[in-house]
């Protein structure tokens, strides 16, 4: 049994078992109750536990080096690894990061970040917990697993109007003849996105060898939910297409430079809470009415129908006009 005394600004913890009795102190009450957690398990068993002492830096710097490199995610992946190297908490024992301690880190994180930032950082550290229990053997346990995850904010649900499409196009300087400048390629990116309901990343690393004029298709080899998927290509998107056919790539421009230039366009327009990805939901709303849920499915790669339901927002009256 362990007892757990506060004093000053550290902590007092006493295991007693089997007439055997330890005492230690520590910075905190996290760390308190992982050394007591595993002094119980020494006495109980009479031998010391196999699991390294190891840091979560340590833990961190491994992952960083042998599991980041190899996902897609790997550049925001060590961004968020060198601000964690510096909290306080990377200096723990990876069996002293227990749920309290990542419970507060949480709760102080989401006064700073929205809870889907919160939720997605918190899937890295599941990741890196998970990886350090199976495969090095640091761990006996996921301590996030037992963390209550914050709600997921509601679907955004921005939807570009046609009179915005025009008013962002002029702000890129677009006006459908010569593509010149980065803004009008950027305008072409929007104007294909609302055509073909593709993500920033798959439009700005489409290359000519991933597109068929002939078959009306273009070809996506990895995407963000590491499927492949071949999309179907309207008239008015080949004609995108065409018009950039003398630029190296489809859409030669970087991702975050389109983010930059085209968030600018949108002030210039005076359109607020806008975002480039909301053109992906502006097409998959348009497209509802064009396609059934299964055909849209596959034209962009959802894997769970579900997720569809929200565009198909026929009213009670339109459905009852169906039922004759």
């Amino acid at each position: 049994m362990a007892t757990f005394l506060k004093r000053g600004k550290s902590w007092f913890v006493q295991v007693r078992k089997k007439g055997i009795t330890k005492c230690s102190t520590w910075p905190t009450k996290a760390q308190a109750q992982a050394w007591a957690t595993k002094t119980e398990a020494e006495i109980l068993y009479g031998e010391k536990s196999s699991l390294p002492e190891k840091t979560l830096l340590d833990a961190m710097e491994r992952y960083e080096k042998e599991v980041t490199p190899k996902k897609r995610s790997a550049r925001w992946e060590i961004i968020r690894f060198n601000v964690w190297k510096k909290l306080p908490i990377s200096n723990l024992l990876i069996q002293e990061a227990t749920t309290p301690v990542l419970a507060k880190w949480r709760d102080t994180r989401l006064s700073e970040v929205s809870s889907a930032t919160v939720n997605r950082e918190m899937n890295l550290w599941s990741a890196l917990f998970e990886c350090a229990r199976r495969e090095w053997q640091w761990l006996e346990t996921n301590p996030i697993h037992d963390v209550r995850r914050p709600p997921q904010p509601r679907h955004r649900e921005r939807l570009f109007s046609d009179t915005e499409v025009n008013q962002i196009c002029l702000a890129l300087g677009y006006d459908g003849t010569e593509i010149v400048t980065k803004s009008q390629i950027i305008a072409c990116a929007f104007l294909f996105a609302l055509e073909t309901a593709m993500r920033r990343e798959e439009i700005t690393g489409l290359e000519w060898k991933d597109v068929n004029l002939e078959k009306r298709i273009v070809s996506l080899l990895l995407t963000k939910n590491g499927d492949s998927r071949d999309v179907p290509l309207s008239t008015r998107a080949i004609e995108l297409l065409k018009s950039l056919k003398h630029h190296p790539h489809p859409f030669d421009v970087d991702k975050d430079v389109l983010s930059s230039l085209f968030g600018r366009a949108c002030r210039d327009g005076n359109i607020e809470n806008a975002h480039f990805h909301d053109a992906r939901a502006t097409a998959l709303t348009r497209l509802a009415g064009i396609l059934n849920m299964l055909e849209l499915a596959r034209m962009v790669g959802h894997r769970d129908i579900r997720s569809l339901q929200i565009y198909y927002r026929e009213k009670a009256e339109d459905l009852a006009m169906k039922l004759g």
